[in-house]
C-alpha cells in the first residue's frame, strides 16, 4: 500500500515547476519587466508557466493510474 502513496520523481518534478510558476515567473517579470505591451507582459507570459504546471499536474496524476 505504500508503494502507491509515493511521492516519486515524478512528485519532485510537479513541486518545480511550481516553484517556477509561483515564484521564479512572477519574480522575473517583477525584476526584469519585459518591454512588450501590457497585455503580453502581464497576461501571456504568466499563462505559459501556468500551461506548463497543467501539463506537468496531469501527467503526474496519469502515471499513478
Amino acid at each position: 500500500m505504500s508503494d502507491e502513496r509515493e511521492f516519486g520523481r515524478s512528485g519532485w518534478i510537479l513541486v518545480g515547476v511550481m516553484v517556477l510558476a509561483f515564484v521564479v515567473a512572477p519574480l522575473l517579470i517583477y525584476l526584469r519587466p519585459p518591454a512588450l505591451p501590457f497585455k503580453f507582459s502581464y497576461l501571456v507570459l504568466p499563462l505559459i508557466p501556468a500551461l506548463l504546471l497543467g501539463a506537468t499536474a496531469v501527467w503526474s496524476a496519469q502515471k499513478k493510474m
